[in-house]
């Protein structure tokens, strides 16, 4: 009971202190996004499943803990209970997923669809991208204007107001270029 509790506890201040982060201090990446983000399965789309940032890893413990202490106060032996709590965050990982996020992101309108090719793409950098993190750009895509989380990819500076090329997208954020420092290297490359 105590290991739930903590772990309830624990989670849910991480979850507070990263929404404090995230949307009042404006900090957008902790380091770990990356290392999360590219798990793949073959043929289960394990990825649906796993959390892929801080934000999910905190509602993946949570919920764990909660239904930890709930089977334990049911008296359910902690060799039965330790899975169904993992499967408890899965499947909450899940519905946030697929569910609550795609609900929220559809009221604010800027939801692209995932199929939408954004390589080769102008945009504006709005957020000063720091060459080992993460900032914002818009992309102007087939008449609408989305805004998107960016890093750049060969860790270069980007101020605010710059013209930038996408080079690819992964599922939340961008990889960026300076279009000026891009033109260097094609034509580096061509000599």
């Amino acid at each position: 009971m105590t290991f739930y509790v903590a772990l309830t506890v624990v989670c849910f201040v991480a979850f507070m202190a990263d929404m404090v982060l995230r949307y009042m201090e404006k900090i957008r990446s902790f380091g770990m996004e990356e290392r999360l983000h590219n798990i793949k399965g073959r043929t289960i789309p394990v990825e649906d499943f796993i959390p892929h940032n801080i934000t999910m890893v905190t509602v993946f413990g949570t919920a764990m803990g909660v239904c930890g202490i709930l089977l334990k106060l049911l008296a359910m032996h902690p060799f039965i209970s330790f899975p169904i709590t993992v499967m408890a965050g899965s499947l909450t990982n899940f519905t946030v997923m697929h569910f609550i996020k795609p609900l929220l992101t559809h009221g604010e309108g800027d939801e692209l669809p995932r199929s939408a090719d954004l390589s080769r793409c102008s945009a504006v950098c709005t957020e000063d991208i720091p060459g080992d993190g993460y900032g914002r750009i818009t992309v102007t895509y087939k008449g609408g204007k989305y805004e998107f989380e960016a890093i750049s990819e060969y860790e270069s500076d980007i101020p605010a107001g710059e013209p930038v090329v996408v080079l690819y997208r992964e599922e939340q954020f961008c990889v960026v270029e300076k279009r000026t420092e891009l033109l260097k290297i094609l034509t580096e490359e061509e000599k």
